[in-house]
């Protein structure tokens, strides 16, 4: 037996070794994980020079983000097949958590650009551009009356479509409203509302949309409509299918509803 295998070290001692807190070792003790291997007549909690190199595994664990729950299931048996068993599972929930990642960072940046343009935009100037299809999740709106949407109808349909599984990292919002409704009732009915979000089963399908940028509450919807039709008219663009009212800046990045922004598009 080498000389130092029998030294015995105090908790100030192994945490000065370890550059780790004396409460970090009470908790490992207090959690089963790591404790010392003996008291002395005083009290004081001793740890063998053997320990030191046991206490190095648990911290490299620990340091590749290993749960300490795991670390403690498999320290006592620890090999070189089961520590790469180990390490395989860490892999393999480091790569889940990269893709939520980026899943997460396509979100952020889509909802930024979506905000962005919306704040440069020049409101109530049309604009056209071939767009690529977007996932979107679509809820009916139960509504009263033919003529009107109400705000506790549409809250309704809302609610719904966040209680779906599928309505994850949400990259837009908004109503989708009928051609032929929103030319008679200038959008003061819609049928649906929708969420773009990575995991839906329906699409705003590709093509040439025209769109329009407005600023303010949505009390001046109607007005929002009137000069979308009105751009549309003198540019001799037909529009075609439902048309999208999608918030792009609402009380969700503000409280000022003069800063609100809601986009109109439809494809032409």
């Amino acid at each position: 037996m080498k000389k130092y295998d029998s030294m015995l070290f105090t908790p100030h001692q192994v945490a000065s070794f370890f550059s780790i807190s004396k409460d970090t070792l009470l908790y490992y003790d207090r959690i089963g994980l790591f404790s010392p291997i003996a008291r002395r007549e005083n009290g004081y909690r001793c740890y063998s020079a053997a320990q030191l190199s046991e206490l190095d595994t648990i911290l490299t664990l620990k340091e590749l983000g290993i749960p300490l729950s795991s670390i403690k299931d498999s320290i006592a048996r620890i090999s070189a097949p089961s520590f790469v068993s180990l390490l395989e599972n860490e892999e393999r929930s480091l790569r889940r958590r990269i893709d939520e990642c980026r899943s997460l960072l396509d979100t952020v940046v889509s909802i930024r650009t979506s905000i962005s343009e919306a704040q440069q935009a020049e409101k109530g100037r049309l604009y056209i551009a071939d767009c690529e299809a977007k996932p979107v999740l679509e809820v009916p709106i139960a509504t009263a009356s033919e003529t009107e949407t109400t705000d506790v109808e549409w809250q309704k349909a809302y609610s719904a479509l966040m209680a779906l599984p599928e309505c994850k990292s949400i990259m837009g919002l908004g109503s989708i409203v009928r051609l032929d409704e929103a030319r008679r009732y200038l959008g003061n009915i819609c049928r649906k509302v929708y969420a773009i979000c990575a995991n839906a089963h329906g699409t705003i399908p590709a093509g040439r949309y025209a769109y329009m940028f407005f600023s303010g509450s949505l009390e001046r919807l109607s007005s929002f409509y009137q000069a979308f039709f009105a751009a549309l008219d003198d540019e001799k663009l037909e529009p075609q299918g439902d048309i999208y009212e999608e918030l792009t800046i609402s009380d969700i990045a503000t409280r000022n509803e003069d800063e609100y922004v809601t986009k109109l598009m439809v494809r032409v």
